[in-house]
């Protein structure tokens, strides 16, 4: 990337310490590392559009503002060689906005743990900066309001990465695509490197290029992927020449067959493996609250409830490729804690399941449950058959009243299983891609099952196309564009996928 650095290093262990009010927030001018004080200033409890609406127990922050000279990107990080990392050190929280005391405030980014369940520093990299716009850097005491040092690095650029991601659209187990919003000013093309390894550098994995195009977010297709695999992703904007920064890592988790457990302690599936919007926390015998996850020490979700609204909190599972008629039991585990003195209030929250992971997506309520025990995990089960062969996601919503206690719900544990047979469970594994299709399509049989039949037909149920033999790939270039469904039989059994030719 072409870059112009428009603020020299020159003081390094600054003793900048934060005011108490965002009113007299120190002004950060130059790149370098800033020592701070406690966390003792103070948090704009009530106020609106902040990246996390409460602190610590005793809202506290501290406050600096920026105000970058030319367009260009800013690296703020406690992950640095002054703090003590990992999960005994410093834990730091940052909130970067914009707005002005008394708000209301917008969150332009954010970040709690640089690493979720091993690291508990904070850092946000590249983030794009307007000239003239203040900016502010607020640490706040969710966590820990002991003293530590931040380092700012402004460098001033044209080509901007992109601002904003979404959850990727799972087509099938082996092809996925990707959403973000447009950078500003926006590109011709963007770059999007994929690889299956987490460890592969920006750059290094599969380059796909993607278009802009007139929409507001731009979007790319991955394929061909190992099958119910994960995946890690870069994007960067190519302004020609210019490049901007890779905007990334991010994530993706395509759909599995059952039976699937996630016990939130494999650190090379990013310990979440695709469950997301709760958050991650691990504890030890010596964190508050200690060993809170099922079975001891180690990994675990969580959410809370509000004591100013009632709560609507959803999570989602990664995704579940079923077929139709298999029946699914689903088993998790929670457990409830309040800091002491405080006594626990109930935690109210369903079983959900849908098509996506949104609130749109999540149509049936497969059970509900509340939860009353903070002396040990509560084990929950429910069953689910699906209707259709497709991709399927279950949710925990989070619907607890109002409450006066902060109370939370820890979620470990969850293990799903099938009525299915091994051989009829196997047969998910097949995919197709790419996905939408223009040419071939072409038919993935990572179990190498004996392919008798393909056939494909519209959605009115007509059949168009019907081939007989092991076939890797058929030609769908001569179909009208649309949506179309390949069947394909193989001596264990029949499965149906989706797909859409362009």
């Amino acid at each position: 990337m072409k870059k112009t650095l428009l603020l020299l290093l020159t003081f390094v262990g600054v003793n900048a310490f934060a005011q108490n009010t965002c009113a007299t927030a120190v002004n950060i001018t130059t790149n370098g590392d800033y020592v701070t004080g406690t966390v003792s200033g103070t948090f704009p409890t009530g106020q609106t559009g902040l990246c996390w609406a409460t602190s610590g127990s005793t809202p506290n922050a501290l406050w600096y503002t920026f105000t970058p000279p030319t367009n260009g990107i800013v690296t703020i990080s406690s992950a640095i060689a002054a703090n003590p990392g990992g999960t005994t050190g410093i834990d730091t929280r940052l909130h970067f906005l914009t707005g002005s005391c008394g708000g209301p405030w917008t969150c332009v980014d954010s970040n709690d743990d640089i690493t979720p369940g091993s690291d508990y520093r904070s850092a946000l990299v590249d983030v794009p900066v307007t000239s003239g716009t203040t900016y502010y850097i607020l640490w706040d005491n969710r966590w820990d309001d002991t003293a530590f040092t931040f380092n700012l690095t402004f460098t001033g650029a044209s080509c901007f990465a992109p601002p904003l991601f979404y959850l990727p659209d799972y087509l099938s187990t082996t092809s996925a695509d990707l959403y973000w919003d447009q950078s500003t000013p926006v590109p011709a093309t963007y770059d999007v490197d994929w690889s299956n390894n987490f460890a592969t550098p920006a750059g290094s994995g599969t380059i796909v290029s993607a278009s802009a195009g007139a929409l507001a977010y731009s979007t790319a297709n991955i394929s061909g992927a190992t099958a119910s695999s994960n995946f890690r992703y870069y994007v960067r904007a190519n302004c020609n020449p210019e490049l901007s920064a890779w905007a990334g890592p991010y994530y993706g988790y395509l759909p599995v067959t059952l039976p699937y457990s996630n016990d939130f302690e494999d650190a090379s599936k990013n310990y979440t493996d695709g469950f997301v919007n709760f958050s991650l926390i691990t504890t030890n015998g010596t964190s508050t609250p200690p060993n809170y996850a099922d079975g001891g020490a180690g990994t675990a979700m969580y959410t809370f409830n509000s004591t100013t609204a009632a709560s609507n909190a959803r999570a989602y599972f990664r995704g579940m490729n079923l077929t139709a008629g298999e029946q699914v039991t689903v088993e998790f585990k929670t457990r409830l804690f309040a800091f002491a003195p405080d006594v626990p209030e109930p935690i109210s929250f369903n079983l959900t399941v849908g098509d996506s992971q949104s609130t749109a997506g999540q149509a049936t309520v497969v059970q509900t449950y509340t939860n009353t025990s903070a002396a040990a995990y509560t084990t929950h089960t429910a069953t689910f058959t699906a209707p259709t062969s497709g991709i399927y996601y279950f949710g925990i919503h989070n619907n607890t009243p109002q409450a006066t206690v902060e109370t939370f719900l820890f979620l470990d544990s969850i293990n799903l299983t099938t009525n299915l047979s091994s051989a009829d469970n196997s047969l998910t594994g097949f995919s197709v891609y790419p996905n939408p299709v223009t040419t071939s399509l072409v038919i993935s049989n990572p179990n190498n099952f004996e392919v008798k039949n393909i056939s494909i037909t519209d959605v009115n149920g007509r059949m168009v196309k019907n081939q007989q033999g092991a076939l890797t790939q058929i030609n769908v270039s001569d179909l009208n564009a649309g949506v179309y469904f390949v069947t394909i039989e193989a001596s264990e059994g029949k499965t149906t996928k989706k797909f859409i030719k362009q």
